[in-house]
């Protein structure tokens, strides 16, 4: 009894093992992610959004102002923002030289305001897919 429940174990945790790495095979959302998120904090904020959310103290104030930097920051990658040209600049080096193209760097405004709950839950996939699809809905 004593061999099949460690036996039973051991082949439950290979299964688990196995199928978590059959699943991170694609890591290249990830790096997107990690690249939105390091343009930001290289490029910094544009606007007064900044300077509002240093003096809040009010929790969902915060995330409210944190959310709208992330969506300015989306724009400026995009080049639709009405902020400065040197940040969307910035931006725009940032994620190019860490590997986006314009189409990802185009899909980032849409996927930032409709990824769920939060602005980074899916924002790799989300890019790549829309990506994809403006791409092939692009071509002629």
């Amino acid at each position: 009894m004593m061999k099949r429940m460690v036996l039973g174990l051991i082949s439950g945790v290979l299964l688990l093992g196995l199928s978590g790495m059959a699943s991170a095979k694609d890591l290249s959302t990830t790096g997107l992610e990690e690249a939105f998120v390091d343009g930001v904090a290289n490029c910094g904020p544009s606007s007064t959004i900044a300077g509002a959310l240093g003096k809040s103290k009010d929790p969902g104030v915060q995330s409210a102002l944190r959310n709208a930097l992330i969506v300015e920051a989306a724009d400026d990658a995009a080049g639709i923002g009405g902020g400065s040209k040197s940040h969307s600049d910035c931006i725009q080096k940032e994620l190019t030289s860490r590997g986006y193209t314009p189409e990802e760097l185009s899909a980032l405004p849409y996927c930032v305001m409709n990824d769920w709950p939060t602005p980074f839950t899916s924002l790799g996939v989300c890019v790549r897919n829309h990506a994809k699809l403006e791409a092939g809905l692009n071509k002629k």
